[in-house]
């Protein structure tokens, strides 16, 4: 077989291979992946369970670059593991410092010391806050950001950030395969920008982005 017709074999393999790929995923994230595409966000995740987990995994199969974050990333190797090829692990700092947009999915009564501890760091960043809070888990200042508005609230917390309420309307263990192309996510923004890139992002899922209220 002639040299030039092995190397034209193996580029149409590829090909073949990378088309695969792609249509293997669901339709929405199949349209957020296209192999060689550059100008998608990184995205650094703080809360790595079962939300942040989920999500993160869907994004990096997606083909967004993805950053997992704990206090100790050394036990998030099955998560990483799980999320593939895009997906990385580094403390919450790294996390931060790693994406344009940054997942904020811990228990609500964390979020106080998080916006103190990070408020700098976060400035200027796209901000998806996916928590919610439960006054029987997370106490006073959940009582504090029902009765003011959580969402509003929390843009409150992260006066710095581009800050977007998402995911906190959906059960997370309903999009372990993704959305499926009609599962309907609420999210509220106070910047343009960053509302269009959580509508991607919502996408990505196989989700259906729905505009909720302004913030």
């Amino acid at each position: 077989m002639p040299p030039s017709f092995r190397s034209s074999r193996r580029n149409l393999l590829k090909i073949i291979c990378g088309i695969t790929a792609i249509t293997s995923l669901p339709p929405a994230m199949a349209e957020s992946y296209r192999p060689g595409k550059t100008n998608l966000p990184r995205i650094g995740i703080i809360g790595s369970g079962q939300v942040g987990g989920t999500l993160g995994r869907l994004w990096a199969q997606a083909g967004y670059q993805v950053m997992f974050s704990s206090r100790e990333p050394e036990l998030l190797q099955d998560v990483v593991a799980n999320a593939g090829a895009n997906a990385r692990a580094g403390d919450v700092a790294q996390a931060i410092a790693f994406g344009d947009v940054i997942l904020l999915a811990v228990p609500y009564g964390a979020e106080p010391s998080i916006a103190e501890k990070y408020s700098k760091a976060l400035a200027g960043k796209i901000l998806i806050d996916a928590d919610n809070a439960y006054p029987y888990r997370d106490g006073a200042v959940a009582e504090k950001a029902r009765s003011f508005g959580v969402a509003k609230y929390s843009a409150q917390l992260f006066p710095g950030t581009l800050f977007v309420r998402a995911f906190n309307s959906v059960n997370a263990s309903s999009l372990t395969n993704g959305g499926g192309g009609d599962t309907e996510v609420l999210y509220s923004f106070t910047n343009d920008k960053a509302g269009e890139v959580a509508a991607q992002l919502i996408k990505a899922t196989g989700c259906v982005p729905v505009r909720g209220h302004d913030l």
